[in-house]
């Protein structure tokens, strides 16, 4: 990756040719399934997901961002439920006074496969979906046009105030500012860095909301976009089969 955050990688794929719609119900499809399903099917749809974005060609950005976060949240399921919980009493290593339980090894596993596939889902959804696109998507079926513009702000805020942030951490350090070492000195770079990160975001803000009222953004009535988005039967064919996956998880857990 280029160092910066996980964001939309444009590409002429046939993930992100997809209708921006049927992804996005295909995540919430993916989320609902991961947290429902057995553990052979969670392990299918995390190769499933693993698939498209070796398919979308993100696989590797999408690594990248997915190892520091389920890194230490994997480290702490194995700890925690391996060392404290029993659930039966079968020991599966033990090392002095400290014993690793199987039956907490397996629920920390399991329990860590749901919230991959959260992860990997969400980070295969951002880097093939384009947000102008997105937030075209979402109004075209009655989605106000501010809850459209939030949520996709929202997806590219952090990206944003990262490159601000190393836009000016570069600035204050060919000025002479020293950004390592001590942990003071850290402290008194982050305190220098916070003041115009904050005020060039606010800054960001307004110059963001006068140009959309230059647009008439609030102005009520039909619309017209640069981006027309198509309905394929292979986007009918991925709802209906995304649906019907959560439908059938539904049914076997009630039964």
């Amino acid at each position: 990756m280029s160092g910066d955050l996980i964001t939309y990688r444009p590409s002429d794929t046939p993930i992100h040719r997809l209708h921006p719609l049927t992804k996005f119900l295909l995540v919430g499809c993916s989320v609902l399934g991961a947290y429902l399903a057995p553990v052979p099917v969670l392990a299918a749809l995390l190769a499933a997901v693993f698939t498209a974005a070796i398919v979308a060609g993100v696989v590797s950005d999408v690594c990248w961002a997915a190892i520091p976060i389920l890194a230490p949240l994997g480290a702490g399921l194995l700890v925690v439920h391996g060392l404290f919980t029993r659930a039966g009493g079968t020991p599966l290593i033990r090392l002095g006074p400290v014993t690793v339980w199987r039956e907490g090894v397996v629920h920390a596993v399991t329990f860590f496969g749901v919230l991959a596939a959260f992860v990997l889902v969400g980070l295969v959804f951002v880097t093939t979906t384009h947000p102008k696109k997105l937030m075209v998507g979402l109004t075209s079926v009655g989605l106000p046009r501010k809850l459209g513009y939030v949520f996709v702000a929202s997806l590219q805020l952090v990206p944003d105030l990262q490159r601000r942030a190393r836009r000016i951490v570069d600035a204050q350090r060919s000025r002479g500012l020293d950004t390592g070492g001590s942990v003071r000195k850290r402290l008194r770079a982050l305190i220098a860095l916070l003041s115009p990160l904050l005020i060039g975001a606010l800054i960001s803000a307004q110059t963001r909301s006068l140009a959309l009222e230059a647009r008439g953004f609030s102005i009520n009535g039909p619309r017209s976009s640069v981006y027309d988005l198509t309905t394929t039967p292979v986007d009918h064919i991925l709802r209906l089969a995304g649906l019907g996956f959560v439908v059938a998880l539904v049914g076997w857990r009630l039964t």
